[in-house]
């Protein structure tokens, strides 16, 4: 079999061996959809702790921080989903939509406060 130069195939991973590369070579949709599930145990946490310690603003605005962290990805999804934004402007709508959800918090925030 000849053997295709331009195409190099690294060695398999041996059990219990680290990929160092790892964490830089993940794509970011992986780490948007680890972090909407992190996210989402944040809200039950914030919310658990809004219930029981009332009138914290600390703890408010942590839960709204979160709350408006976790729409911001869903939204993303929603967007792809529906192929109403293309997958190779993945980059730039997580910007677009995290900048819009600092603006929602700064804009909420400061009409409670």
């Amino acid at each position: 079999m000849a053997q295709d130069t331009q195409f190099q195939q690294r060695n398999p991973l041996r059990w219990g061996e680290m990929d160092p590369n790892r964490w830089k070579n993940t794509p970011v949709g992986m780490w948007a959809w680890i972090w909407q599930r992190i996210s989402a145990l944040a809200i039950l946490f914030f919310l658990a702790l809004h219930l029981t310690l009332t009138y914290k603003p600390i703890i408010q605005f942590l839960l709204l921080l979160t709350v408006t962290f976790h729409a911001v990805l869903g939204l993303r999804v929603i967007l792809l989903d529906f192929s109403l934004v293309n997958v190779k402007y993945q980059k730039a709508l997580i910007a677009g939509l995290g900048a819009t959800g600092i603006l929602m918090v700064v804009i909420i925030w400061t009409g409670i406060y």
